[in-house]
Protein backbone atom coordinates (compact mmCIF):
# COMPACT_ATOMS: atom_id res chain seq x y z
CA UNK A 1 0.00 0.00 0.00
CA UNK A 2 1.30 3.59 -1.06
CA UNK A 3 1.85 6.49 2.21
CA UNK A 4 -1.13 7.82 -0.31
CA UNK A 5 -3.61 5.14 0.18
CA UNK A 6 -3.43 5.22 4.00
CA UNK A 7 -7.11 5.01 5.25
CA UNK A 8 -8.41 7.84 6.28
CA UNK A 9 -9.47 7.02 9.83
CA UNK A 10 -5.52 6.10 10.22
CA UNK A 11 -4.43 9.29 9.01
CA UNK A 12 -6.78 11.06 11.61
CA UNK A 13 -5.51 9.19 13.83
CA UNK A 14 -1.58 10.51 13.22
CA UNK A 15 -2.66 13.78 12.77
CA UNK A 16 -4.61 14.30 16.26
CA UNK A 17 -1.01 13.15 17.42
CA UNK A 18 1.11 16.51 16.01
CA UNK A 19 1.82 18.88 18.47
CA UNK A 20 3.32 21.57 16.42
CA UNK A 21 1.86 24.22 13.78
CA UNK A 22 3.98 23.49 11.80
CA UNK A 23 4.27 19.68 11.64
CA UNK A 24 0.52 19.65 10.92
CA UNK A 25 0.62 22.20 7.97
CA UNK A 26 3.42 20.08 6.67
CA UNK A 27 1.15 16.75 7.15
CA UNK A 28 -1.49 18.81 4.56
CA UNK A 29 0.49 18.97 1.87
CA UNK A 30 1.82 15.68 1.70
CA UNK A 31 -1.49 15.00 -1.13
CA UNK A 32 -4.61 16.20 -1.82
CA UNK A 33 -5.81 12.45 0.48
CA UNK A 34 -3.72 13.21 3.24
CA UNK A 35 -4.96 17.13 3.22
CA UNK A 36 -9.04 15.91 3.52
CA UNK A 37 -8.58 13.54 6.32
CA UNK A 38 -8.48 17.13 7.95
CA UNK A 39 -11.53 18.53 7.14
CA UNK A 40 -13.47 16.97 9.28
CA UNK A 41 -11.08 16.60 12.04
CA UNK A 42 -11.54 18.58 15.22
CA UNK A 43 -8.11 19.74 16.05
CA UNK A 44 -7.01 19.55 19.23
CA UNK A 45 -5.05 22.03 20.82
CA UNK A 46 -1.32 22.58 20.04
CA UNK A 47 1.41 23.92 22.68
CA UNK A 48 0.32 27.46 22.76
CA UNK A 49 3.91 29.70 21.62
CA UNK A 50 3.53 31.95 19.87
CA UNK A 51 5.22 32.56 16.47
CA UNK A 52 6.97 35.71 15.61
CA UNK A 53 6.43 37.44 11.71
CA UNK A 54 9.83 38.86 10.95
CA UNK A 55 10.17 42.57 9.42
CA UNK A 56 10.58 42.05 5.53
CA UNK A 57 11.57 43.58 1.83
CA UNK A 58 8.29 45.46 1.73
CA UNK A 59 8.56 44.98 -1.97
CA UNK A 60 8.34 41.51 -2.09
CA UNK A 61 5.35 39.18 -1.98
CA UNK A 62 7.16 37.06 0.17
CA UNK A 63 7.03 37.42 4.29
CA UNK A 64 8.50 35.49 6.77
CA UNK A 65 7.71 33.62 9.74
CA UNK A 66 9.85 32.08 12.97
CA UNK A 67 8.65 29.65 15.68
CA UNK A 68 10.34 29.88 18.96
CA UNK A 69 9.40 26.45 19.97
CA UNK A 70 11.06 24.68 16.50
CA UNK A 71 13.49 27.11 16.49
CA UNK A 72 13.16 27.37 12.71
CA UNK A 73 12.13 29.97 9.91
CA UNK A 74 9.24 29.82 7.55
CA UNK A 75 8.32 31.38 4.69
CA UNK A 76 4.28 32.01 3.33
CA UNK A 77 3.43 33.96 0.10
CA UNK A 78 1.34 37.11 0.11
CA UNK A 79 -2.32 36.72 -1.61
CA UNK A 80 -2.72 39.11 -4.49
CA UNK A 81 -4.78 41.57 -3.07
CA UNK A 82 -2.42 42.00 -0.27
CA UNK A 83 0.60 42.53 -2.81
CA UNK A 84 2.40 45.57 -1.86
CA UNK A 85 1.33 45.77 1.76
CA UNK A 86 4.54 46.49 3.87
CA UNK A 87 3.47 46.27 7.48
CA UNK A 88 2.31 43.21 9.41
CA UNK A 89 0.80 43.01 13.01
CA UNK A 90 0.14 39.66 14.80
CA UNK A 91 -2.76 39.06 17.16
CA UNK A 92 -4.07 37.03 19.44
CA UNK A 93 -6.39 35.27 17.24
CA UNK A 94 -4.04 33.72 14.57
CA UNK A 95 -4.90 36.39 12.26
CA UNK A 96 -2.03 39.01 10.83
CA UNK A 97 -3.42 42.55 10.39
CA UNK A 98 -2.12 43.88 7.10
CA UNK A 99 -2.01 47.44 5.97
CA UNK A 100 -1.17 48.40 2.66
CA UNK A 101 -0.25 51.82 0.69
CA UNK A 102 -3.96 52.31 -0.16
CA UNK A 103 -4.79 52.22 3.31
CA UNK A 104 -7.36 49.01 2.96
CA UNK A 105 -6.52 46.97 6.05
CA UNK A 106 -6.31 42.77 5.17
CA UNK A 107 -7.02 39.96 7.17
CA UNK A 108 -4.44 36.95 6.64
CA UNK A 109 -4.32 33.67 8.12
CA UNK A 110 -0.52 32.44 7.22
CA UNK A 111 -1.85 28.87 7.61
CA UNK A 112 -4.71 29.15 5.31
CA UNK A 113 -4.76 29.95 1.64
CA UNK A 114 -7.54 32.35 1.96
CA UNK A 115 -7.22 36.03 2.51
CA UNK A 116 -9.91 38.60 3.94
CA UNK A 117 -10.41 42.40 2.97
CA UNK A 118 -12.13 44.71 5.22
CA UNK A 119 -13.35 47.72 2.59
CA UNK A 120 -13.26 50.26 5.56
CA UNK A 121 -11.00 53.21 4.13
CA UNK A 122 -8.93 54.98 7.26
CA UNK A 123 -8.59 58.78 7.63
CA UNK A 124 -5.36 59.58 6.62
CA UNK A 125 -4.89 60.60 10.25
CA UNK A 126 -5.18 57.05 11.00
CA UNK A 127 -3.28 55.76 8.44
CA UNK A 128 -0.96 57.77 7.27
CA UNK A 129 2.97 56.65 7.67
CA UNK A 130 1.03 54.66 10.71
CA UNK A 131 3.83 52.15 11.86
CA UNK A 132 2.62 50.76 15.33
CA UNK A 133 -0.76 48.75 15.73
CA UNK A 134 -2.08 47.05 17.98
CA UNK A 135 -5.14 45.55 17.61
CA UNK A 136 -7.48 42.42 17.83
CA UNK A 137 -10.89 41.06 16.81
CA UNK A 138 -13.94 39.98 17.88
CA UNK A 139 -16.71 38.33 15.83
CA UNK A 140 -18.22 41.62 15.39
CA UNK A 141 -15.44 43.97 15.08
CA UNK A 142 -11.87 45.33 14.95
CA UNK A 143 -10.00 46.95 17.28
CA UNK A 144 -6.79 48.74 16.27
CA UNK A 145 -4.31 51.66 17.20
CA UNK A 146 -2.83 54.00 14.85
CA UNK A 147 0.32 55.94 15.36
CA UNK A 148 3.75 56.41 14.34
CA UNK A 149 6.37 55.88 17.40
CA UNK A 150 6.16 52.68 19.46
CA UNK A 151 7.92 54.98 22.48
CA UNK A 152 4.73 57.27 22.47
CA UNK A 153 1.50 55.18 22.38
CA UNK A 154 -1.87 56.47 23.33
CA UNK A 155 -3.27 52.53 23.71
CA UNK A 156 -1.67 49.31 23.39
CA UNK A 157 -2.27 45.68 24.57
CA UNK A 158 -5.17 45.23 22.72
CA UNK A 159 -6.61 41.69 23.78
CA UNK A 160 -10.29 40.29 23.20
CA UNK A 161 -10.82 38.02 25.73
CA UNK A 162 -14.23 36.45 26.22
CA UNK A 163 -16.51 38.78 24.90
CA UNK A 164 -14.38 41.79 26.14
CA UNK A 165 -11.66 44.04 24.99
CA UNK A 166 -8.98 44.67 27.18
CA UNK A 167 -7.01 48.21 26.30
CA UNK A 168 -3.68 50.16 28.05
CA UNK A 169 -4.79 53.90 27.90
CA UNK A 170 -1.15 54.72 28.01
CA UNK A 171 -2.15 58.49 28.25
CA UNK A 172 -3.74 58.39 31.38
CA UNK A 173 -2.67 54.45 32.53
CA UNK A 174 -5.76 52.96 33.24
CA UNK A 175 -7.31 49.84 31.83
CA UNK A 176 -10.44 49.89 29.62
CA UNK A 177 -12.86 46.68 29.12
CA UNK A 178 -15.23 47.35 26.64
CA UNK A 179 -17.82 44.69 24.82
CA UNK A 180 -17.79 44.28 21.24
CA UNK A 181 -19.81 47.27 20.65
CA UNK A 182 -16.94 49.39 22.50
CA UNK A 183 -19.46 50.73 24.86
CA UNK A 184 -16.90 50.80 27.97
CA UNK A 185 -18.35 48.67 31.30
CA UNK A 186 -15.26 48.93 33.51
CA UNK A 187 -12.26 50.83 34.26
CA UNK A 188 -9.17 49.78 36.15
CA UNK A 189 -6.89 52.28 38.21
CA UNK A 190 -3.17 51.83 37.85
CA UNK A 191 -1.78 50.14 40.97
CA UNK A 192 -1.64 52.60 43.45
CA UNK A 193 2.28 51.85 44.84
CA UNK A 194 3.09 53.39 40.99
CA UNK A 195 -0.32 55.95 40.66
CA UNK A 196 2.04 59.26 41.49
CA UNK A 197 4.71 57.80 39.44
CA UNK A 198 5.87 58.04 35.57
CA UNK A 199 5.83 54.63 34.34
CA UNK A 200 4.97 52.02 31.08
CA UNK A 201 2.95 49.17 31.41
CA UNK A 202 2.06 46.09 29.30
CA UNK A 203 -1.20 44.10 30.50
CA UNK A 204 -1.41 40.45 30.07
CA UNK A 205 -4.99 38.90 29.83
CA UNK A 206 -5.37 34.94 31.15
CA UNK A 207 -8.89 32.96 31.67
CA UNK A 208 -8.74 33.92 35.46
CA UNK A 209 -6.37 36.46 35.89
CA UNK A 210 -4.86 39.75 34.43
CA UNK A 211 -1.12 40.76 35.15
CA UNK A 212 -0.15 44.53 35.08
CA UNK A 213 4.00 44.56 34.02
CA UNK A 214 5.36 48.06 35.22
CA UNK A 215 8.33 49.82 33.95
CA UNK A 216 9.02 52.89 35.73
CA UNK A 217 10.71 55.60 34.35
CA UNK A 218 14.87 55.45 35.14
CA UNK A 219 14.89 51.62 35.39
CA UNK A 220 17.19 49.61 34.02
CA UNK A 221 15.69 46.57 33.59
CA UNK A 222 12.71 45.73 31.36
CA UNK A 223 10.11 45.94 34.06
CA UNK A 224 9.99 46.64 38.02
CA UNK A 225 7.09 45.94 39.31
CA UNK A 226 4.45 43.35 38.36
CA UNK A 227 0.76 43.41 39.74
CA UNK A 228 -2.14 40.43 39.65
CA UNK A 229 -5.87 40.87 40.09
CA UNK A 230 -8.50 37.92 39.46
CA UNK A 231 -9.83 39.12 36.24
CA UNK A 232 -13.68 37.67 37.73
CA UNK A 233 -13.41 40.24 40.10
CA UNK A 234 -12.77 43.83 38.04
CA UNK A 235 -16.49 44.98 38.86
CA UNK A 236 -15.77 44.67 42.47
CA UNK A 237 -13.25 47.59 42.12
CA UNK A 238 -10.96 45.78 43.85
CA UNK A 239 -7.22 47.16 44.24
CA UNK A 240 -4.09 44.95 42.40
CA UNK A 241 -1.93 42.93 44.31
CA UNK A 242 2.02 43.11 43.46
CA UNK A 243 3.26 39.98 43.17
CA UNK A 244 6.55 38.53 42.27
CA UNK A 245 6.04 37.07 39.20
CA UNK A 246 3.92 34.79 37.24
CA UNK A 247 4.45 31.37 38.13
CA UNK A 248 4.75 28.73 36.05
CA UNK A 249 4.60 30.45 33.10
CA UNK A 250 5.78 32.96 30.80
CA UNK A 251 4.73 36.16 29.12
CA UNK A 252 6.04 37.29 25.23
CA UNK A 253 5.73 41.05 24.61
CA UNK A 254 6.53 42.94 21.54
CA UNK A 255 5.92 46.74 21.15
CA UNK A 256 2.41 46.47 21.67
CA UNK A 257 1.26 42.76 22.78
CA UNK A 258 1.59 40.42 25.72
CA UNK A 259 0.81 36.65 25.36
CA UNK A 260 0.66 34.55 28.59
CA UNK A 261 1.44 30.70 28.18
CA UNK A 262 2.64 27.85 30.03
CA UNK A 263 6.13 27.37 30.73
CA UNK A 264 7.88 23.73 31.53
CA UNK A 265 8.99 21.14 29.70
CA UNK A 266 6.48 20.92 27.42
CA UNK A 267 6.84 24.16 25.82
CA UNK A 268 10.60 24.11 26.60
CA UNK A 269 10.27 27.98 28.29
CA UNK A 270 11.53 29.21 31.58
CA UNK A 271 8.92 29.51 34.30
CA UNK A 272 8.75 32.91 35.64
CA UNK A 273 9.93 34.79 32.12
CA UNK A 274 9.49 37.54 29.80
CA UNK A 275 10.72 36.59 26.30
CA UNK A 276 11.05 39.78 23.89
CA UNK A 277 12.78 40.87 20.54
CA UNK A 278 15.79 42.82 20.18
CA UNK A 279 17.80 44.17 17.66
CA UNK A 280 21.79 44.69 16.87
CA UNK A 281 23.18 46.22 13.97
CA UNK A 282 25.36 43.68 12.09
CA UNK A 283 28.75 42.92 13.45
CA UNK A 284 29.53 42.60 9.30
CA UNK A 285 27.26 45.56 7.81
CA UNK A 286 26.25 48.23 9.78
CA UNK A 287 23.29 48.80 7.55
CA UNK A 288 22.37 45.71 8.41
CA UNK A 289 20.04 44.74 11.65
CA UNK A 290 19.70 41.35 13.39
CA UNK A 291 17.30 39.76 16.00
CA UNK A 292 17.53 38.18 18.82
CA UNK A 293 15.39 36.48 21.55
CA UNK A 294 15.99 38.55 25.40
CA UNK A 295 14.73 36.63 28.63
CA UNK A 296 13.77 38.58 31.19
CA UNK A 297 13.74 36.39 34.64
CA UNK A 298 11.99 37.67 37.66
CA UNK A 299 13.90 35.64 40.07
CA UNK A 300 16.78 37.30 40.00
CA UNK A 301 16.30 39.55 37.41
CA UNK A 302 18.49 38.83 35.40
CA UNK A 303 18.42 39.76 31.24
CA UNK A 304 19.92 37.23 28.55
CA UNK A 305 20.32 36.36 24.93
CA UNK A 306 18.46 33.13 24.15
CA UNK A 307 20.21 30.90 21.43
CA UNK A 308 18.69 31.00 18.90
CA UNK A 309 18.38 30.72 14.98
CA UNK A 310 16.90 33.90 14.95
CA UNK A 311 19.95 35.86 15.10
CA UNK A 312 21.11 34.39 11.99
CA UNK A 313 18.24 36.68 10.31
CA UNK A 314 19.49 39.80 9.14
CA UNK A 315 17.61 42.99 7.18
CA UNK A 316 18.42 45.96 5.58
CA UNK A 317 17.43 48.52 8.17
CA UNK A 318 17.23 51.48 5.57
CA UNK A 319 13.95 49.59 4.12
CA UNK A 320 12.71 48.03 7.47
CA UNK A 321 9.22 49.48 7.61
CA UNK A 322 8.11 47.44 10.53
CA UNK A 323 9.20 45.73 13.53
CA UNK A 324 8.81 41.79 14.82
CA UNK A 325 5.48 40.82 15.86
CA UNK A 326 4.42 37.75 17.70
CA UNK A 327 0.83 35.95 16.73
CA UNK A 328 -0.55 33.03 18.00
CA UNK A 329 -1.10 30.41 15.31
CA UNK A 330 -4.54 29.56 14.72
CA UNK A 331 -5.57 25.91 12.65
CA UNK A 332 -9.08 25.47 13.36
CA UNK A 333 -10.70 23.31 10.52
CA UNK A 334 -13.43 25.40 8.81
CA UNK A 335 -16.25 22.69 9.81
CA UNK A 336 -15.54 23.47 13.18
CA UNK A 337 -15.06 27.27 13.13
CA UNK A 338 -15.80 29.01 9.23
CA UNK A 339 -13.37 31.37 8.57
CA UNK A 340 -15.83 33.61 6.67
CA UNK A 341 -17.56 34.06 10.54
CA UNK A 342 -14.18 35.74 11.71
CA UNK A 343 -14.19 38.35 9.13
CA UNK A 344 -15.78 41.38 10.93
CA UNK A 345 -18.44 42.94 9.01
CA UNK A 346 -19.70 45.59 11.52
CA UNK A 347 -16.36 47.62 10.54
CA UNK A 348 -13.01 49.00 12.36
CA UNK A 349 -12.29 51.35 15.22
CA UNK A 350 -9.65 52.94 15.49
CA UNK A 351 -7.72 54.32 18.83
CA UNK A 352 -5.63 57.29 18.15
CA UNK A 353 -5.18 60.74 19.64
CA UNK A 354 -7.16 59.71 22.94
CA UNK A 355 -10.31 59.50 20.86
CA UNK A 356 -12.15 56.57 19.06
CA UNK A 357 -12.76 57.14 15.65
CA UNK A 358 -15.88 54.54 14.81
CA UNK A 359 -16.58 53.21 11.68
CA UNK A 360 -19.74 51.67 10.67
CA UNK A 361 -20.02 50.75 7.32
CA UNK A 362 -21.93 47.38 7.53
Amino acid sequence: MSWSELLPELLAVIARKLVEPGDYVRFRFVCSSWRSATNSLCIPPFVKIPWLILPSDPSSSFRNLYSYSEDRFYGFQLPDCAHGSNIIHGSTSGWLLVSRGDWNLYLINPFSPNSFTSENRLGSICASNVRYRSWDLSPSIIVTTSYKDYKDPKFKNITYYDGYFYVVWEKERHILICNDRLHMVALIYPPSEVRDKIFTADLAVSPDELFFLVRLQGCNLPYSHIFWMDRHEVATGKEWTEVTGIGYRAIFVDYLHCFLVEAGEATGLTKNCIYSVISKPSSDNPTMKSFYIQQFNFDDKSCQIVERKLSQYEIDDSTCTSEPSWFMPCLESKNTRRENDLVPRWGVTTFYDGRMDLSDNA
